[in-house]
């Protein structure tokens, strides 16, 4: 069966909320797609994403030593090898699936079908693989999953850096597609853009074809709860007047780069206002109430809804070691509306993309 896709979170810093919406958007397509397999890898050095998989910082703290690391261990005989390409590469018994962990058994809010490649929880210091070698372990993971009986969805979170690092490189290798989040200001836009210039130049010299599917401008504070129009794109809420001039200005200068650095951007958009539509969304600053128990009990907005439509109740109560929350059933409904306008236009646009390259290339996935 086909990998359906790969699409890679990535960002020019931390905390822009690359990690957190790995977790969500990957935890909701799981459940809205039960007939397809969803792997996670973790590129990132420390491990958040894994810690929020396995349960959140103290549950995973336990499984430090059995479940940490495996995108270490997966990639060990590359830093091993001799000479030209690893023998694990190209053997036939190599299956990528033999270093992932199914979540569902150490994590019970995790639904059957999502899968993780682990990370570490400990700082590595890594030489840059050679453009030889990145290639074949992107190709190779591919074919792995190529060759299974399952239809694969491939997500893989990255570190915040402008270098890139070496495994944002593996990652922009495997994933024809990036998602980039980051803060609603000139400021944040300023360094996101070094970032983007940078993936254009690895474009321009063949060492990626990753392209930017759509920028989400996240932590936008909201006016009100209702939804309004915002460039013929329908938010679940309003955001305050500040905030819609600042993504009028940043919008537009997002817009200048995307005409700038030709190519980057699967839908470029024609004029100011297509690009706006299709090439960037509005993500509402979510409810801590909501978000810190989710993140850090390992329990996804998805499965908190769930939860409370099962219980019948108004409200739910969480407890993080010594941390109480209490977050009232709306709340939680306007996170997972947030999370779904995402997932809605992510399904879109991914899709937009995917008939676009299958077109190119003459039918089937876009990968390398």
């Amino acid at each position: 069966m086909p990998l359906q896709s790969a699409h890679v979170f990535a960002s020019h810093i931390g905390h822009t909320g690359k990690t957190t919406l790995s977790f969500q958007m990957s935890s909701y397509y799981a459940v809205q797609h039960p007939d397809c397999s969803v792997l996670v890898m973790d590129l990132s050095e420390e491990g958040d994403l894994t810690k929020r998989f396995l349960g959140g910082v103290d549950a995973a703290a336990k499984k430090v030593d059995e479940l940490f690391g495996g995108v270490f261990r997966l990639l060990s005989a590359a830093e091993r090898r001799s000479s030209g390409l690893t023998s694990w590469l190209w053997a036939d018994s190599f299956n990528v699936m033999d270093h992932a962990v199914r979540l569902a058994d150490h994590n019970p809010a995790m639904p059957p079908n999502i899968f993780l490649i682990s990370s570490g929880a400990w700082p590595r210091t890594e030489n840059p693989m050679s453009d030889e070698v990145r290639r074949s372990v992107a190709q190779r993971i591919h074919q792995s999953l190529e060759k299974s009986p399952a239809t694969w969805k491939l997500f893989c979170d990255t570190d915040g850096d402008r270098r890139p690092s070496p495994y944002t490189m593996l990652a922009y290798s495997m994933c024809p597609l990036a998602i980039v989040p980051l803060h609603l200001n000139k400021g944040d836009l300023d360094r996101t853009e070094t970032m983007l210039g940078v993936m254009h130049d690895l474009r321009q010299r063949g060492e990626i074809q990753t392209q930017v599917l759509f920028v989400v401008w996240n932590f936008v504070k909201a006016l009100k709860d209702e939804g309004t129009d915002y460039h013929g794109m329908q938010l679940p809420f309003t955001p305050t007047k500040v905030c819609l001039d600042i993504l009028d200005s940043c919008n537009k200068r997002l817009y200048k780069n995307s005409q700038e650095l030709e190519g980057l951007f699967v839908h470029a958009g024609a004029s100011e206002a297509d690009f706006i539509k299709t090439s960037t969304t509005v993500l509402r600053q979510l409810a801590d109430n909501v978000l810190k128990p989710s993140e850090e009990l390992g329990l996804p907005v998805v499965q908190m809804v769930k939860q409370l439509t099962d219980s019948g109740k108004k409200s739910m109560k969480f407890q993080s070691g010594d941390v109480n929350y209490d977050a009232k059933g709306d709340t939680i409904e306007n996170v997972m509306n947030g999370i779904k306008e995402l997932e809605d236009k992510f399904e879109a646009m991914s899709l937009d993309s995917r008939a676009e390259r299958a077109a190119a290339a003459g039918g089937g996935y876009g990968g390398r």
